[in-house]
């Protein structure tokens, strides 16, 4: 055999091997939910593509068994699909922990939907995701969450408060656009980028009052822009951060234990997690949850 023809062999053996690699994906029903199941690279994932269901309280699945293989859902809708758009009867819905993405109106127009978990490992929440979620009343960020699309969650007119964690870095513009928000508490010690104004309603920085962390006003002010159209800005520590030093740690949890302990419950503030006006073993468990990111 040739040089010349064994040279060809191994490129031929080698596009072989490529193109037994490349992405498949197979479209797939499980119960309520439609998913397209991809194999890319050896790498297993699910998008979910669409909500049959009738349930007001929806729990999206963490993985997708097919064909002998657990798919974790990591993508809820993409570029294409809006799983639960234009839904009128889902109420609650909780992400999987294996959730890394919302789509581009994942959940647009959702007419009752009132309280949302977005997943403890959720990344990205695409344009447009809840927008005109009019009942929207509740969201719950944790701390992977970086980036936030345009008009998320324009038209939410419902949402009062919201709490955007640690790692947020990137807010999309109009994001807020025609919320009645009261607050919008940060928790990054520095400052997100803001593609655009989040509002083009100039009453809405009149209305909502901007919570930072203890001791960062002042870099969120330097870093100038959308942060100085917001007329009250105060600074605080998290529920949880007991002793106020911007962590959450061991140390809160012996504070809280020694303030239980003691007959005369001292001014609780922040250690009364669960704001049931005293201290019991609710307040430990919230705060063992709040330091673990949970």
């Amino acid at each position: 055999m040739t040089t010349d023809t064994r040279f060809r062999n191994f490129l031929l053996m080698v596009l072989v091997v490529t193109m037994s690699l490349q992405a498949t994906a197979t479209r797939y029903q499980d119960g309520d939910f439609i998913f397209d199941c991809n194999w890319s690279w050896g790498q297993l994932t699910a998008t979910l593509l669409r909500y049959t269901g009738s349930q007001t309280e929806v729990d999206i699945p963490d993985t997708v068994e097919y064909d002998g293989n657990s798919y974790p859902v990591i993508y809820i809708g993409d570029e294409f699909s809006c799983p639960f758009a234009d839904n009128d009867i889902i109420e609650v819905v909780r992400l999987p922990r294996t959730a890394q993405s919302i789509g581009i109106e994942a959940f647009s127009h959702c007419s009752r939907l009132h309280t949302v978990s977005l997943g403890r490992n959720l990344r990205q929440v695409g344009a447009y995701a809840f927008h005109q979620c009019t009942q929207l009343q509740s969201v719950r960020v944790y701390d992977l969450l970086t980036d936030i699309g345009d008009y998320a969650f324009a038209g939410c007119t419902a949402l009062r408060n919201l709490t955007l964690g640690h790692a947020v870095s990137s807010l999309g513009q109009g994001m807020l656009d025609g919320c009645s928000l009261q607050s919008l508490t940060l928790l990054n010690p520095t400052p997100a980028t803001c593609h655009g104004h989040l509002s083009s309603d100039n009453a809405f920085y009149m209305r909502c009052q901007l919570v930072l962390r203890l001791g960062t006003v002042a870099d969120y002010q330097a870093a100038g822009g959308e942060w100085l159209r917001f007329r009250d800005i105060v600074e605080r520590a998290e529920p949880g951060d007991i002793n106020a030093d911007n962590n959450i740690d061991v140390t809160d949890i012996n504070i809280l234990i020694n303030m239980m302990l003691s007959r005369t419950q001292p001014d609780i503030g922040r250690a009364d997690i669960d704001h049931n006006g005293f201290l019991d073993i609710t307040d430990v468990n919230a705060l063992i949850n709040l330091m673990l990111g949970k």
